[in-house]
């Protein structure tokens, strides 16, 4: 008796944290894209206006923020001042070691078609391109915030729906 009662809540609590979890992916994601927008905006500013040299302004561009977008930011940095990466090269490595970053197919086509002309540019043409990565990054938001509110709510209650469905199944 008392092994099933453990047995159903050790059910019921791993199917709802495995809902919760799925449903912080979708929180997080818009959050995460923000961070994206605000880095490139600031990325922008250095490049345009004070002219730092790219590894500094990719290492500043993220102050005051803190989180795997930071995370990449800097580990772009770092890869472009010690090695001999181009800033192309650097930004994909820095993409693919970034396991935490909840980032779609989409974002990451847009970092990387960003970075093949990171660098290569004037500032002029660099600026042009910037604001066209930030208008497809905000489209890209208001859609992730959309399918944020429609799937958070689901996950957690599919993961606390199937967890009892599971143990009255077993029951």
């Amino acid at each position: 008796m008392w092994l099933k009662i453990i047995g159903s809540i050790i059910i019921i609590f791993t199917s709802t944290y495995i809902g919760f979890s799925l449903a912080s992916r979708y929180a997080e994601r818009p959050h995460q894209i923000r961070q994206l927008i605000s880095c490139l905006s600031a990325l922008k500013s250095l490049i345009n206006y004070v002219a730092v040299p790219l590894p500094e302004a990719l290492s500043q561009c993220t102050c005051g923020l803190v989180g795997p977008v930071t995370d990449f930011f800097h580990k772009t940095s770092i890869l472009l001042h010690n090695g001999r990466l181009t800033p192309q090269a650097a930004m994909d490595q820095a993409l693919k070691d970034s396991k935490q970053l909840v980032f779609t197919q989409a974002e990451r086509e847009i970092l990387t078609s960003f970075s093949a002309t990171l660098g290569s540019m004037d500032r002029e043409e660099q600026h042009k391109s910037l604001e066209l990565i930030h208008e497809q990054l905000f489209r890209i938001q208001k859609d992730a915030e959309i399918r944020c509110e429609q799937n958070v709510k689901m996950y957690r209650y599919l993961g606390v729906c199937s967890g009892l469905a599971i143990v009255i199944i077993l029951l």
